[in-house]
């Protein structure tokens, strides 16, 4: 018996079905339907259901290992490390990451630290940009380390952005942003929230699905 992740009730005729990039499963649903009627539907897509869940497993990230000879990505390139002898803990020149020798043991927290940073500045830039393009108020912009969230805006308007998009392209932070920011308008996933997320990013289906595709990159 396959049970959903979310069910999702609205003013729709039909059901549909979606897996995401770790294999959880929506279903969504007309708002009269029974619970008979959503099970009827789930054991016609079972093998569809199976066989999706089955390839998002397989594209799960394995565990980020060190081996003296990192590169790590930042926006969407590949940078090297090198190591290095001066005060500043680390640096970033635009063409690779100089991390202070005495912190080679620590280089995953350094890291780590040094996106977060990054990605609550730019989240929060965009937030602001996107916001006022729409004339809206939100309250705070937090960055989350959740394992299968990569955004998410809470009822007290409140943005929470996974720092591991630092990682991606600019446009897929963008694209992540600007939905949840579309959702201080809508906390649905209608036709009139989609519309405010094209009006923020134009191009947000290209990099929707880059997301979904490549998010095996974005590990850490």
């Amino acid at each position: 018996m396959i049970i959903p992740d979310n069910i999702i009730y609205s003013n729709r005729q039909t059901f549909s079905l979606e897996i995401d990039e770790w294999g959880k499963l929506t279903i969504r649903a007309p708002k009269k339907a029974t619970e008979r009627e959503i099970q009827q539907v789930l054991v016609e897509k079972q093998r569809w259901i199976l066989t999706k869940q089955q390839s998002a497993k397989s594209k799960k990230p394995k565990d980020y290992s060190f081996d003296g000879t990192e590169e790590f990505f930042f926006l969407g390139k590949k940078y090297p490390v090198l190591f290095h002898s001066e005060q500043d803990i680390i640096i970033f020149d635009g063409e690779q990451f100089l991390i202070n020798e005495y912190y080679r043991e620590k280089l995953q927290e350094i890291m780590t630290n040094w996106y977060k940073d990054k990605a609550l500045k730019i989240a929060s830039f965009l937030t602001d940009k996107y916001t006022d393009k729409l004339g809206i108020k939100h309250r705070n912009v937090k960055i989350t380390s959740a394992k299968t969230r990569w955004g998410s805006c809470s009822s007290q308007k409140n943005i929470n952005i996974n720092w591991r998009l630092v990682l991606a392209p600019l446009q897929v932070l963008e694209y992540v942003v600007a939905h949840e920011v579309a959702h201080l308008k809508f906390m649905d996933h209608s036709t009139n929230f989609w519309r405010t997320v094209e009006e923020l990013q134009p191009s947000y289906k290209t990099y929707k699905k880059w997301l979904k595709d490549n998010h095996n990159l974005l590990r850490f």
